[in-house]
């Protein structure tokens, strides 16, 4: 009998239909606990259950696709595999497995067509009126119209057309852990919890110490794995024993949880029933923009759990019963609540598909928006009104735009929808800084609250350029006015003026009668002048200043041009342009030097014959022109300085130049004086004597040649 099984099995296994794919057998034998057998992603090994009976386990990855009794005939299929089972010997199951081959080439009808694959060769050796015969690897077949034949790993198929070759991979051996899990069901439906029992068969000939880990559970849900109703962690399985744990699951929704038990890992699909739903619609259509609400009936007993699904930019998803968000509830009976959902005004035309979960089931609703303002601008409108609801005129300030917002009609902007900062403010009122979030297409109109400020104040200045010199200080009125609802006190303050300035507020523009601080009454306005005093020394130019009025919590910066003006000039005059000296001797002449403005630092420098002794005496006059004594303003005469000249021996006669100049602080001059050189009298007499010798000289040689 047990020679005539594996016959009967193959013989199942080779029976087709015509022109269906052959099977092609890629194990026949006998698995026993200890062995595994690897087809394609496929792995077949055999379990023993808490009862003593033994299954065929038939895993895809770590998931159990399949779990079947051995019962003589039972026929497994999947994804072009097939496995037979026969009975259970104490050798092991006896199975026979088979697979859909691969399509490798196809071959005319025709003698000597050959194809050569993986060391296999196929050839076509005879062909007649409505058969073909093929040799495979050397074993011939005789295929007949809508017929096939088998070889090995091997398939062949024949229309009549063309000849169809198809080749399988061999099943392979694997080595099977040292224990093995069996669990009745994979797939459950339930309304509460769940306990699976999972009996752990050993294969090794030592106790096993396996750590039980639950790899991923959904969210809200409980599990863990119990023995003898403790949880446990981990479990030691005796040498070729067995032990049945449970495991505990919790669920608060349908969904799917994954476990291990050692290294071998399996899952547990749940659907939570107990509480139906029903959503009357499928599609609808809205207008973006708009807020839908579908209702949704509950109907059962037991808990719902409540969460929207993931949702396109800007929309929103949300269950209410009029009163409050839902997330969780439960239902004895009937429930009707409401599924709003609310559309974004930029939403895109066209279909959208919204989703949401039922205690974990997925439930969709389609949305076709018919219209939007996708990429409209907004329009906003800026109220402004003081603490007491007045209607007030101030600015707005928006999306980089300044506006000026009239008392009861406010500040309009058209701006791109987004997120902005609005600030706004009015005179006498504290400024006030909002967020606001403007929608495609979206018109809104805000009113902003005011607060006047306790203090509060405008400053003014009468011009902001002021002219100044020398001895002449420039002013300007500055007028400041009280908008708080206190009385303040202010003080005035210039910066940015070099060292040497000085500055007084006083009630008149000469600046003497100085005051330290102006007080005004709430709408009160008062009035001063800034005198601004320069040094003497002051060069001409623009200086660039700012005058800041302080009151209590709050200061003004104001602009001030400062331009100066200093005309200074510098003259030189000698009294005698023209000297004469002899050489060797000395002489001098008194410069007069003048200037008008003020001139500082006057410095003098000379230029001479080389070898003459030249120097002006003083060589420095500190300041000419306009000055400051004992708080009285005065100006100056001229001032003289003495030229000394001393003529070098060796001086040739002669007309000589000499250049003296003169720079200050703000302006220069120069002048020339000429010098006569003359010779001294001895020089003179012996000058003739050397004249008569050598007149002499001549004399005597003109005689003595005319002689001979």
């Amino acid at each position: 009998m047990k020679r005539i099984i594996p016959v009967v099995l193959a013989l199942m296994v080779l029976v087709s239909p015509a022109l269906a794919q052959p099977y092609v057998t890629v194990f026949e034998g006998r698995l026993s606990p200890g062995q595994a057998l690897e087809v394609g992603n496929y792995t077949l090994t055999v379990v023993q259950a808490a009862d003593g009976s033994y299954y065929l386990m038939l895993r895809n990855g770590s998931r159990i696709v399949e779990l079947k009794p051995f019962a003589f005939g039972t026929e497994i299929g999947r994804d072009g595999l097939r496995v037979i089972l026969g009975s259970y010997t104490a050798e092991g199951g006896f199975v026979v497995v088979s697979v859909k081959p691969d399509f490798v080439t196809a071959l005319e009808p025709e003698a000597g067509a050959r194809a050569t694959f993986n060391g296999n060769v196929v050839e076509v050796t005879a062909v007649g009126e409505r058969t073909v015969d093929v040799s495979v690897n050397g074993v011939s077949r005789t295929l007949e119209i809508n017929g096939t034949a088998v070889v090995d790993l091997i398939a062949l198929e024949y229309d009549g057309k063309e000849i169809k070759v198809y080749a399988a991979q061999p099943a392979s051996e694997a080595i099977a852990p040292a224990y093995s899990l069996f669990y009745p069901y994979q797939k459950v439906r339930t309304t509460g919890p769940v306990d699976v029992p999972i009996t752990i068969t050993s294969s090794s000939i030592s106790d096993v110490t396996l750590p039980l880990k639950v790899l991923s559970i959904p969210d809200g849900w409980k599990a863990g794995f119990l023995y003898g109703g403790v949880e446990v962690k981990e479990i030691t399985l005796p040498a070729g024993g067995s032990i049945t744990v449970t495991l505990h699951v919790e669920p608060s929704g349908s969904g799917t949880i994954t476990f291990a038990v050692g290294n071998v890992t399996g899952s547990l699909e749940v659907e939570l029933s107990g509480v139906e739903v029903s959503l009357p619609y499928t599609g609808v259509e809205a207008e973006a923009g708009e807020s839908l609400t579908v209702p949704l009936t509950f109907t059962g007993t037991g808990t719902v759990e409540f969460r929207p699904g993931e949702l396109e930019s800007g929309w929103s998803l949300y269950l209410t019963d009029g009163q409050y968000r839902l997330r969780s509830f439960e239902v004895a009976g009937s429930f009707t609540a409401s599924l709003v959902v609310e559309i974004p005004r930029n939403a895109t035309l066209g279909n959208h598909r919204v989703e949401f979960f039922i205690n974990g089931k997925k439930h969709g609703l389609d949305v076709y928006v018919y219209k939007t303002y996708l990429g409209q601008p907004a329009r906003l409108t800026v109220l402004l009104v003081d603490d007491s609801g007045n209607p007030l005129e101030g600015w707005v300030s928006i999306g980089g735009r300044n506006v000026t917002a009239p008392a009861g009609r406010g500040a309009v902007f058209e701006l791109k929808p987004g997120t902005y900062t609005l600030t706004a403010g009015a005179n006498g009122c504290t400024p006030v800084e909002e967020r606001i979030k403007l929608l495609d297409g979206e018109e809104k109109s805000i009113t902003v609250t005011l607060n006047r400020a306790d203090y509060y104040f405008e400053a003014a200045l009468e011009s902001d350029v002021i002219t100044a010199g020398p001895g002449s200080s420039g002013d300007v009125a500055i007028t400041i006015r009280n908008l708080g609802s206190r009385e303040d006190e202010y003080g005035v303050k210039v910066t940015g003026l070099p060292d040497g300035w000085s500055y007084v507020l006083s009630q008149d523009p000469q600046g003497t009668i100085p005051v330290g601080s102006l007080k005004a009454q709430p709408g009160q306005s008062v009035n001063a002048y800034l005198v601004i005093i320069p040094p003497f020394n002051v060069e001409s130019g623009e200086l660039e200043a700012k005058v800041i009025v302080s009151g209590k919590g709050t200061s003004v910066e104001l602009p001030l041009t400062i331009r100066v003006e200093n005309p200074a000039t510098l003259s030189l005059t000698p009294d005698y342009p023209s000297l004469t000296v002899k050489a060797g001797g000395s002489t001098a002449t008194t410069i007069w030097v003048e200037a008008s403005g003020t001139v500082t630092n006057v410095k003098f420098s000379v230029q001479a014959p080389n070898g003459w002794e030249v120097e002006v005496v003083p060589d420095t006059i500190p300041r000419l022109g306009v000055m400051q004594q004992g708080g009285n303003v005065w100006v100056s005469g001229g001032q003289s300085v003495e030229l000394r000249i001393r003529v070098p021996k060796s001086a040739p006669a002669g007309t000589y130049t000499i250049r003296v100049s003169a720079a200050g602080d703000q302006a220069m001059a120069e002048t020339v004086v000429t010098v006569r050189v003359t010779q001294s009298s001895s020089s003179a007499y012996i000058g003739v004597l050397l004249l008569v010798v050598a007149f002499g000289i001549v004399f005597w040689l003109m005689r003595r040649v005319g002689r001979r």
